[in-house]
């Protein structure tokens, strides 16, 4: 509010004319012009006697006779640690609101440039003042030059953006101004990775801010999520807050839609009110501030050239599988496949099971395959996924697949997720869950169920068991390939290859002897090959072969034997 000076009349106020060779300060410029303007209806009289006065204003900082005006008015309620309304201004200088109203262009259009700050209270009225840098610079009598933002690091980026979003959260800056400051921002930082990144994705400018607000959060604070009102006010109109926040909760913002954002996890079930950066966008976006995710990134990307190639033997049923897995993931087949299944409207998501003992081939035939058909191989750790926090594991499977899809979009062949032993998360769902473990449980294998539906790549997933597997994953692996123990002929085969100077009645007894896996035999040669390295290969012959073969047995006190593998 404009305080009004009742220790005199208006008609006691005599200016002395103005003489050419004395300058006037901005602030005596201003302090003539408010003595001139109360009650003065903005008249011919006052702007006859004020001129002078207002020329000083437009001289040194370029404003319009009205802005000048304006400024004058504005800057006598903040002098007093106040703000002013439209209607103050008209009751100060005794004109009707129409008449000022006309003049709100003008004002707004100092907010923009940054002379003015615009607030809007709780009863939706809007109120001005002077910032800051304008006040020093009139205060110094000094020409105001507006703040630049190049040179930013990384984190003074964010810091400058920190101060935006508060002017913002406390009213003193609208949507539309928060929006060109945020793109002066960005344009004075172009070579900025962060701006690189952000300007490189599809979105409006409203979402980048919405973003780059996580971001901000993430980097600056370490918070991991924020609830729905810490976003939402970044909108000044009530309706479209209203809009975004019921968008939010549909999941059908661009932001959710582009895997950017996604609901947070809380106490085993995903938090309608909450949001977090992806995998994804933390890989984009916040890669050059290192900052160690809560999902520790589960899956180790294994590059197919450093896969050593092996012979692995087979039955032929097997072998069949196999070999249309090998044709199926040829690079031509599989782009040819791809295509036709996406003209027919159809999914292009492939996924496989391997089943079977321990020890019969499964990851080994994984590692094969993406060795043959020259994939990377990102491979989840299912027990870094359980966490012993609940509600963090689902965000881990979330996190994997998050990853795997911004490795599929960033590699020239579709990479292979595989999920070994895969047992503990793909059992049947516990029915009538109460405990928040048996919850998280099912919601991790909901959310597994969900991202197979829609999984665009390769996915893999071995077991040992298959008895306790949930009908609705069954339904959704494409190919099911059983692995079962070798038999004689093909343990002989396994024997050779892997001790090719074994004698061939060597390797046809212990074959015939010993009911071993691949594993179990693999086994027998890497201690033999340790025992070589410590003591010479002398050191290896059939008795001492037959010696492992016996100690790779777990005997039991009924004396029944069971094989074992590592």
């Amino acid at each position: 509010m404009i305080h009004r000076r009742t220790y005199r009349e208006k008609k006691e106020v005599q200016l002395t004319p103005l003489q050419d060779d004395v300058k006037l300060t901005m602030l005596e410029a201003v302090n003539k012009i408010i003595e001139l303007v109360e009650n003065s209806k903005l008249s011919k009289q006052f702007y006859d006697q004020a001129t002078p006065y207002i020329k000083v204003l437009m001289d040194s900082q370029g404003f319009s006779q009205i802005q000048s005006v304006m400024v004058a008015l504005i800057a006598e309620a903040t002098s007093m640690d106040d703000e002013t309304s439209l209607s103050d201004i008209a009751d100060f200088v005794d004109c009707n609101g129409i008449q000022i109203m006309q003049y709100k262009g003008e004002i707004e259009e100092l907010v923009k440039k940054g002379y003015l700050v615009r607030t809007v209270n709780y009863n939706n009225t809007i109120e001005y003042s002077l910032s800051d840098e304008f006040m020093k610079a009139l205060a110094n009598d000094q020409k105001y030059v507006r703040k630049s933002y190049t040179g930013c690091t990384g984190v003074s980026f964010f810091q400058n953006f920190f101060h935006l979003t508060h002017e913002r959260h406390e009213n003193r800056m609208s949507t539309d101004l928060l929006m060109t400051e945020f793109q002066r921002l960005c344009d004075d930082n172009p070579e900025l990775p962060f701006v690189v990144k952000l300007q490189g994705l599809e979105l409006d400018m409203m979402n980048k801010i919405l973003l780059t607000h996580m971001c901000r959060h993430l980097v600056l604070h370490a918070e991991d999520s924020l609830p729905v009102e810490c976003l939402s006010f970044l909108y000044d109109k009530r309706d479209e807050r209203t809009g975004f926040e019921n968008s939010l909760r549909r999941g059908c913002t661009d932001l959710q839609l582009q895997e950017l954002i996604e609901n947070s996890f809380s106490d085993g079930y995903c938090s309608k009110y909450e949001y977090s950066l992806t995998e994804k966008s933390r890989e984009i976006l916040l890669k050059e501030f290192d900052i160690k995710s809560k999902q520790n990134h589960q899956g180790e990307v294994i590059c197919c050239k450093d896969i050593v190639e092996k012979s692995l033997f087979f039955g032929h049923e097997v072998q069949q599988q196999m070999d249309g897995l090998y044709g199926l993931l040829d690079e031509e087949n599989y782009q040819s496949i791809c295509s036709r299944l996406k003209e027919k409207g159809l999914r292009q998501g492939f996924t496989c099971l391997f089943y079977g003992e321990p020890g019969t081939g499964k990851t080994e035939s994984v590692l094969q395959l993406a060795q043959r058909t020259g994939r990377d191989l990102m491979q989840v750790n299912i027990s870094e996924i359980k966490s012993m926090w609940v509600g963090e594991s689902e965000k881990n499977i979330k996190g994997v697949f998050s990853r795997y899809r911004a490795l599929v979009q960033h590699s020239t062949r579709t990479p292979i997720l595989l999920f070994n032993e895969a047992d503990a998360i793909i059992g049947k769902r516990k029915e009538g869950a109460e405990r928040a473990v048996d919850k998280m449980e099912n919601s991790i294998q909901n959310i597994i169920l969900q991202e197979m539906e829609s999984l665009e790549g390769i996915m893999i997933a071995t077991t040992n068991l298959v008895q306790n597997m949930d009908s609705a994953f069954e339904r959704r692996f494409l190919y099911k390939v059983r692995f079962a123990k070798p038999r004689l002929d093909q343990r002989i085969q396994i024997w050779q290859s892997m001790m090719p100077d074994l004698s061939a009645d060597a390797v046809s007894r212990l074959a015939s002897v010993y009911d071993f896996s691949g594993g179990q035999i693999e086994n027998i040669v890497r201690k033999c090959d340790v025992e070589s390295i410590l003591y010479g290969q002398e050191f290896i012959n059939e008795e001492k072969i037959e010696q492992y073969c016996k100690e790779e047995r777990i005997t039991v006190k009924s004396n029944q034997r069971i094989g074992f593998s590592i």
